[in-house]
């Protein structure tokens, strides 16, 4: 089975609590697209620089048209080893995996994208719960739900499934913008020994992803 390339970028700010004491936390986001989350601050980045350049270089198809349409994405991790390369591909990390990405939509897609082309933005989600691949791995669906907030709506599906032999689970929310110009992703994954162990924590970084919409 061909492994899918996440077909998932701008200026990452890590924003601080202030106050008494220090922040537990790290809380990345783009001021300019009005996204943010939080993550433990002894996660390592995976920078935006580092996340452009690799796709810049890539031999993928159509990589660098896509490029072009990324405003801004940043990765985090608890593997101080894990490589810019293992975030574009399927490959089950065996620590949490955090993704953000924020897309402009090219003007064929801005009237056809639908609830169902935001679950098919890692997977092809649809088609393999279809049956429509035979050749799909064993695939379930955990979870699959609207999400609605301030800049934008969506979807988050969380779902199972394995390569070479190894399950991962992967906990995915996207969302179009609400004038339908703008896509955002985001993707927290690992084996799925390592999500079971980490659920309440994964859980906690994707409740904090909030799309407010750019300014």
């Amino acid at each position: 089975m061909r492994r899918p390339v996440i077909a998932l970028l701008g200026i990452a700010l890590v924003l601080g609590l202030t106050g008494c004491g220090e922040s537990s936390k790290l809380y990345p986001a783009s001021k300019s697209e009005g996204v943010f989350f939080s993550v433990p601050t002894n996660w390592r980045a995976l920078s935006t620089a580092s996340l452009n350049k690799y796709e810049k270089e890539s031999t993928e198809p159509e990589g660098a048209a896509r490029q072009a349409l990324v405003k801004w994405q940043i990765a985090y991790t608890t593997n101080k080893k894990l490589k810019v390369p293992e975030v574009f591909n399927l490959t089950a990390p065996s620590q949490p995996l955090v993704f953000a990405r924020v897309r402009d939509l090219e003007s064929s897609e801005i009237n056809s994208v639908s609830y169902n082309t935001l679950r098919d933005v890692i997977v092809p989600v649809t088609q393999i719960i279809a049956g429509d691949d035979p050749s799909a791995p064993d695939f379930q669906i955990l979870v699959d739900q609207e999400v609605v907030q301030k800049g934008a709506r969506g979807v988050q599906t969380v779902y199972s499934f394995s390569i070479d032999d190894k399950e991962q689970t992967i906990n995915q929310t996207s969302l179009m913008s609400n004038d339908r110009t703008t896509m955002y992703i985001f993707v927290v994954r690992c084996t799925t020994e390592c999500y079971a162990k980490n659920k309440k924590k994964i859980e906690e970084i994707v409740s904090s992803f909030t799309v407010e919409g750019a300014r």
